[in-house]
């Protein structure tokens, strides 16, 4: 090997300068032919391979991802839309309720309501009490008509079955307890009476009041009041 390429260096030696420039280069060409075949290319398909197993593993990925959050949302309470309406109802009856009781404070509670308009007339001994009659408790807020979302057909969970009701919600609604009242006297007692009525240390709320003059100096008063309360109980008179 060694004698063989000492023949090669004699050959090359006894070329021209050009002729050994040119053959140089021949060499240099293979050399880096040879390198880009053997270590450079194989290098770039591992690398290409590679690429495409991560761009793979990638979308897989991502599929499983897909379907661990259908499989959390299936997971998910049915009832959570239902029992987050009804906490804030909760809450929201919790603060009426709690607004009305401090309110309550500043009204005639409704069982005191008749003593109340009678031990008042009797102050006033130029009246005449024609009528005195409770009127039947009502809803200060009425139920919620059925909206057109209550109106849609009945919605069923991933198994086809009814997704359960919403638990009622705790906790009383407001009433009014009303008292008509109907008198006769002149104007000035009558007025002196409403003036005493809303002087009150507790207050009576106004419904509806009608003055009528039949035969003058005589009016007659038509007089409505209502208290407000949580209970629904009421009396009559």
């Amino acid at each position: 090997m060694k004698a063989r390429w000492q023949a090669l260096a004699a050959k090359f030696a006894a070329l021209q300068q050009r002729e050994k420039q040119l053959t140089a280069g021949a060499v240099v060409v293979v050399i880096v032919m040879g390198g880009h075949t053997f270590w450079v290319e194989p290098a770039q398909l591992r690398v290409a391979a590679l690429t495409k197993q991560i761009a793979q593993q990638k979308t897989e990925m991502q599929t499983l991802q897909a379907q661990v959050a259908g499989l959390r949302s299936q997971l998910k309470d049915p009832d959570a839309p239902n029992k987050a309406a009804l906490a804030e109802a909760q809450a929201q009856v919790a603060a009426a309720e709690q607004a009305l009781l401090e309110y309550d404070q500043t009204l005639v509670p409704p069982q005191r309501m008749p003593q109340l308009l009678q031990s008042l007339f009797v102050r006033h001994r130029g009246l005449e009490l024609m009528s005195m009659q409770t009127l039947p408790a009502a809803l200060l807020l009425a139920p919620p008509a059925a909206t057109a979302e209550s109106r849609q057909p009945e919605a069923r969970t991933g198994d086809g079955k009814k997704p359960a009701p919403p638990p009622a919600v705790k906790g009383g609604n407001i009433h009014k307890h009303g008292i008509e009242i109907r008198m006769a006297g002149n104007y000035l007692d009558l007025l002196a009476y409403v003036a005493d009525l809303e002087q009150l240390p507790q207050r009576l709320l106004w419904s509806r009041m009608t003055l009528a003059v039949t035969a003058y100096p005589r009016s007659e008063l038509t007089l409505t009041v209502y208290t407000l309360s949580l209970d629904p109980t009421w009396m009559t008179v």
